[in-house]
């Protein structure tokens, strides 16, 4: 009697739709207009959302992925990413152990995270002056 060999089966279970993702599109689309017409900016707090892990991975597929991303190492990574929509920019915020700790959609020209502070640019500015000085 020959015996059968044991087998590895995926098994793939989806959540349902709950209309959540067309909903936050909905108000992107609302708001990015808004935007376009008079510069009013505006932040959506995904992680506040009663969003099902399907709901974000739809949205994502809806926003797509525009031609920026830019990575930001502070205390944890911030990934900042420009979606197929000018304007529209998908930010998420980890801890230095890479847990997910708060995701945005920004509608804006730049976002805030990763402009220069004036304060900054202040320092950079006499501190650039200081090295030129230094090398004459």
């Amino acid at each position: 009697m020959a015996s059968m060999k044991p087998f590895n089966v995926a098994i793939e279970i989806k959540e349902p739709k709950t209309g959540m993702a067309q909903a936050v599109l909905n108000e992107l689309a609302d708001k990015l207009q808004e935007f376009a017409d008079s510069g009013k900016q505006h932040v959506i707090d995904i992680s506040s959302l009663p969003l099902t892990h399907s709901d974000k991975q739809e949205l994502e597929t809806l926003l797509g992925q525009g031609e920026v991303k830019i990575t930001l190492s502070t205390i944890g990574e911030s990934r900042v990413i420009e979606t197929a929509y000018s304007g529209i920019w998908w930010i998420k915020h980890f801890t230095v152990d890479d847990k997910l700790i708060s995701e945005l959609i920004e509608i804006t020209r730049i976002p805030e995270i990763i402009k220069s502070q004036p304060d900054d640019v202040k320092l950079a500015a006499t501190d650039i002056k200081a090295r030129i000085n230094s090398n004459n």
